[in-house]
């Protein structure tokens, strides 16, 4: 892109911001790049013997004067790895959401069921979870205990649950708060038709409960088919996004599970993103890394974790926070589309790359 066009581009989008003040338009936006209508807020629930995690829309009035709520990754770690690192080896994440803020009553707001990855956490991917509030959505994440960062060098849970059934746990847990009265969530989720995204493992995740009847779209993201033998891919739409220097899961295994997808079937590729592009890992810590640059600063061995905690980290992959409005993007354009918030696709297409000047992907789909 030559700089004359790059301005010109920069100066439409900053345009188009500012006349739309961040405030919801009868206009609708040319990409969801950036926030919506809503601020986001955020919540805590507790679901048998682990927690959930629960972005919702605020109106921004209720925002007001509240400071974003900043999460320490140190909290999702097990006590005895924990008792490893230095005290003051703590950095925090700053969100774009608001603890315990007050839920819009606009809603109810469709249901989103958010998937983290192996060795990792339920609030993985605040870039993108508390977007997708801001955009109308209810995005709940649990921890899934079994394959996640609290049990590296930890107990394992007792009973383990599947990663389907606990999916299936937290859709009924929304659905009881939506009743409770006097909660904070009461009347501001809709359960009736869901859809779930995932990254990484849990990627498969959404595609293992991506058929379940109640779910309108399933949205693998640095996902694909299982390497051992075939996979029965959901019979929905559904979004497929990855990483093009993706260390951990080779991209032609993403484009294989597009191809092999029921139509309508889109995917995106982003230059130069590797595996960990689709969550907020490479941006903790003065120079990123998360857990695993923590652990290796503190002179910790973690062996074969140090390449599933770094891919995408490394000097020559491209920043995540560059990569981030492009998964934000198609992430929400999928999801309104698949709920019928848009009556036609909004974005869902290459044309839209002008307005990604950080970031260089391809678009295809299968319709």
């Amino acid at each position: 892109m030559t700089r004359f066009r790059f301005l010109l581009v920069s100066s439409l989008v900053a345009v188009l911001g500012a006349c739309s003040n961040g405030s919801s338009s009868d206009s609708p936006p040319d990409t969801y790049r950036d926030a919506g209508p809503w601020e986001a807020g955020v919540t805590t629930l507790t679901l048998a013997d682990r927690e959930v995690e629960v972005w919702y829309p605020v109106n921004r009035s209720d925002a007001a004067g509240l400071e974003p709520y900043s999460y320490f990754i140190r909290d999702s770690l097990s006590d005895t790895l924990n008792a490893l690192l230095p005290d003051d080896l703590n950095p925090p994440f700053l969100t774009a959401a608001y603890q315990d803020a007050n839920a819009s009553d606009q809603g109810p707001f469709p249901l989103v069921i958010f998937a983290h990855g192996s060795q990792s956490y339920r609030n993985q991917s605040t870039f993108m979870t508390a977007h997708l509030a801001s955009w109308g959505f209810v995005v709940a994440s649990v921890d899934y205990l079994e394959r996640g960062l609290p049990s590296f060098l930890g107990p394992e849970p007792d009973p383990p649950m599947s990663d389907t059934e606990l999916s299936r746990m937290v859709v009924m847990l929304l659905d009881s708060e939506n009743a409770r009265p006097g909660g904070p969530l009461e009347g501001r989720v809709s359960t009736e038709r869901i859809a779930i995204t995932g990254h990484s493992a849990g990627g498969g995740t959404s595609i293992r409960f991506g058929g379940e009847p109640d779910v309108v779209t399933y949205i693998p993201l640095s996902a694909g088919v299982f390497s051992q033998g075939p996979t029965e891919l959901p019979d929905k739409p559904t979004l497929w996004l990855t990483g093009a220097i993706d260390g951990i899961v080779d991209p032609q295994r993403t484009l294989d599970a597009f191809e092999a997808s029921s139509a309508p079937a889109r995917f995106v590729l982003i230059e130069d993103m590797g595996h960990l592009g689709p969550s907020d890992i490479c941006a903790i810590g003065e120079g990123g890394g998360g857990v695993i640059a923590l652990a290796l600063e503190a002179g910790l061995p973690v062996g074969d974790l140090e390449r599933l905690g770094t891919d995408g980290c490394q000097e020559e992959a491209l920043p995540v926070e560059d990569g981030w409005p492009v998964i934000n993007h198609f992430v929400t354009a999928q999801l309104r589309w698949a709920f019928g918030m848009d009556e036609e696709p909004l974005g869902l297409s290459q044309d839209v790359d002008v307005f990604f000047p950080e970031a260089v992907f391809s678009y295809d789909e299968a319709l």
